[in-house]
């Protein structure tokens, strides 16, 4: 009977070493997960402001180029020469590099916004493996208890 109850002890302390060790090695992986995440949140914000300043820089690539045209209108009204040869191509070259320049920002914004689109995803899974490791961390808490 001593033996018994002397076994049972020792392989209920095994035991208990063996979720101890768990434990810490879930309390390892989950403050690694938490730094990935502040990591991805991190990149997520630096993402969504270089979206923003591509998106202010094309309103004012925008308003530049009206203003471009206006004053061009301008000058041709007061000319009042309607030599289109001179004004016309060299007008719509600039509205045509405009437009490819345009072009390239709005092509790189949607490229930086499927980037963000794949980070938000990652996070989320992260998320979802830090809530699921925190999930089991606190049934073996709960077993060891």
């Amino acid at each position: 009977m001593f033996t018994f109850t002397l076994q049972l002890r020792t392989s209920l302390e095994t035991q208990k070493l063996d979720l101890m060790a768990e434990v810490s090695d879930l309390k390892i992986k989950l403050v690694g997960m938490e730094k990935e995440q502040s990591e991805y949140e991190e990149k997520q914000n630096k993402a969504e402001s270089v979206v923003n300043l591509i998106s202010e820089l094309q309103e004012q690539m925008c308003r530049l180029q009206l203003e471009i045209n206006s004053r061009i209108q301008e000058r041709n009204s007061q000319d009042r020469k309607p030599d289109l040869t001179a004004n016309g191509p060299q007008s719509s070259s600039r509205s045509c590099w405009c437009g490819v320049w345009v072009g390239g920002l709005l092509q790189e914004l949607r490229h930086l916004k499927i980037k963000v689109e794949e980070l938000e995803n990652e996070r989320n899974q992260y998320e979802w493996k830090l809530k699921a490791t925190k999930s089991t961390f606190l049934q073996l808490l709960l077993k060891q208890n």
